[in-house]
């Protein structure tokens, strides 16, 4: 998990950026898999050549699953969630290396669900006037409860018109 906060100055905006956490680059990724790739193939031909055709089939199909399941953690790895908080609004952009979906949420209005320590799997949530937004699905739960305690710092309670907590 990576969730970076740019620090504002007293009136500007804060803005929070979360990033699943993910060990490899797609070069390294397509490395792991093209090593797996020629091991695989090369004990298969060998068997093939030794007269154990049908395990040729299931080295292709263990490959081709092994791609897709590597693929799709990759492609999770560029899940990007940015909440920026102004004195006026709260945005909160979502997508996959480019923003998909955008939310603007009046601040005055905004609160910030915080879940509890007990409470595994809990959501945090930002609410304003019946629209709910989650963030950090991807988050561990100790993460999230920190940065919606941050959040919470920054928006204030609902309709306390941006009057941040004493800390």
């Amino acid at each position: 998990m990576a969730v970076t906060a740019d620090p504002a100055g007293a009136d500007g905006p804060r803005r929070f950026v979360l990033k699943p956490a993910f060990g490899g680059h797609w070069s390294e990724t397509v490395s792991l898999f093209r090593g797996i790739a020629v091991v695989s193939l090369g004990i298969a031909g060998v068997l093939t050549w030794l007269g154990f055709w049908p395990v040729l089939p299931f080295a292709g199909l263990e490959l081709a699953l092994l791609g897709w399941a590597l693929y799709v953690s990759a492609r999770r790895a560029l899940d990007t969630e940015v909440v920026t908080v102004s004195e006026e609004w709260v945005c909160i952009e979502k997508g996959r290396g480019r923003p998909e979906a955008r939310w603007w949420l009046e601040r005055y209005f905004s609160e910030v669900c915080v879940p509890a320590p007990d409470a595994p799997g809990a959501r945090l949530m930002i609410r304003c006037r019946g629209e709910c937004v989650e963030l950090g699905d991807f988050l561990a739960a100790g993460e999230r409860r920190q940065l919606g305690r941050e959040l919470y710092r920054c928006i204030g309670p609902v309709a306390a018109g941006g009057i941040r907590p004493a800390a």
